[in-house]
């Protein structure tokens, strides 16, 4: 049996990087790993007004129902003025000794940071989420990237490539057969939307500047989530028919947003390294249409299942070809169902991480 620790400040928060750890823990086979997650409830940033999401209860019965053994840690504060943003006031050495450990599983920026900087002797295997980033401790004995594009970033900054593998982001799926068209009197429109985290830091304006060139009595245009700049900016506009659905971590309410779905019309201001959201509309088949960013793992995620653009006007565009050219349509259909079975399928994906561990212990 391999022990493998999980540890992550905010770990049970209904966040990208949160549910990648939670996903991972909860899949891996329970007859083969005992897994254990530290995680802590939010707390205070000292040096930053930026608020980490806090706990989220459906995610820790989510992952507790697979078998993870939980356990919370208390902090105090994470102090951001130091560079290894330190966690103030916490238990958490109290509850964790690294000789029970064969591996540590992290997901983080990918600088050197608390605690994993004082772990000295159990192999660490690094998720690492952000780009340009490089930690040089020794017992990081791999670290996985999620694109290409940020595996280039990583060995450009100083990165090992001998430690270096690309595994995308495991993304858990349901079948549902609802849709939200019949509540809203969609039956007949041409439905494009997105779905993204609360979060105003990451909005982007161009998605919606896009569907104003285009919106008619046969359009429309769902957002799950997303913060309240977009139903500002829908409003300012004058937009009719957009519609918004209030973030949830329910895996089968967010599977039946996307069966409401026609095209996956995604946008996010600072970019991708691998999204769930655009794995999830991969797996519904979802034609995908974005935009240039400083980060552009985008780019590589959709292939040829759509277009990534530069503006707002290139997006219309390309918002217009997906209505009327049935062909372009249908083909990229096709291209993200295949797209997803062959990259992203959840089960292929845990097989890589459970390999891992395996060459790691071995």
């Amino acid at each position: 049996m391999i022990r493998v620790a999980f540890i992550k400040f905010g770990g049970m928060a209904n966040g990208g990087t949160e549910k990648y750890l939670q996903t991972i823990a909860s899949y891996l086979p329970k007859d083969e790993f005992k897994v254990d997650f530290f995680y802590c409830d939010a707390a205070p940033y000292i040096g930053s007004d930026y608020a980490h999401q806090d706990t989220d209860g459906s995610r820790v019965e989510y992952t507790k129902s697979h078998g993870v053994n939980l356990i919370k840690v208390e902090v105090g504060a994470k102090d951001v003025t130091k560079p290894t943003h330190d966690w103030i006031n916490t238990n958490f050495w109290e509850l964790f000794d690294e000789n029970n450990y064969d591996i540590i599983q992290t997901g983080r920026a990918g600088h050197p940071e608390y605690p994993f900087h004082l772990i000295k002797n159990t192999p660490i295997v690094d998720s690492i989420h952000l780009a340009g980033m490089v930690d040089g401790n020794p017992n990081i004995v791999k670290t996985v990237l999620i694109s290409e594009d940020q595996k280039r970033k990583w060995i450009g900054s100083g990165g090992n490539p001998s430690k270096a593998i690309i595994i995308p982001v495991p993304v858990e799926t349901v079948s549902v057969n609802e849709s939200y068209r019949e509540e809203f009197g969609w039956e007949d429109k041409f439905v494009f939307g997105m779905h993204q985290r609360n979060d105003m830091h990451i909005f982007s304006s161009i998605p919606l500047e896009a569907y104003d060139e285009i919106e008619d009595d046969n359009t429309a245009f769902l957002i799950l989530g997303g913060s309240a700049n977009y139903r500002k900016q829908a409003k300012d506009l004058g937009l009719k028919n957009v519609r918004f659905l209030d973030t949830t971590s329910n895996v089968s309410l967010i599977h039946k947003f996307l069966n409401t779905l026609d095209v996956y019309a995604h946008g996010r201001s600072d970019g991708e390294q691998c999204s769930s959201s655009i794995i999830e509309g991969l797996s519904h088949s979802l034609p995908m249409i974005s935009h240039t960013a400083p980060s552009m793992g985008q780019l590589e995620q959709i292939g040829d299942a759509g277009d990534v653009v530069d503006d707002y006007i290139e997006y219309a565009e390309v918002m217009i070809s997906m209505m009327k050219d049935r062909q372009y349509y249908n083909d990229c259909v096709n291209n993200a169902s295949k797209r997803y079975q062959e990259i992203y399928n959840v089960e292929s994906i845990i097989k890589k991480f459970s390999d891992l561990y395996k060459e790691v212990v071995g």
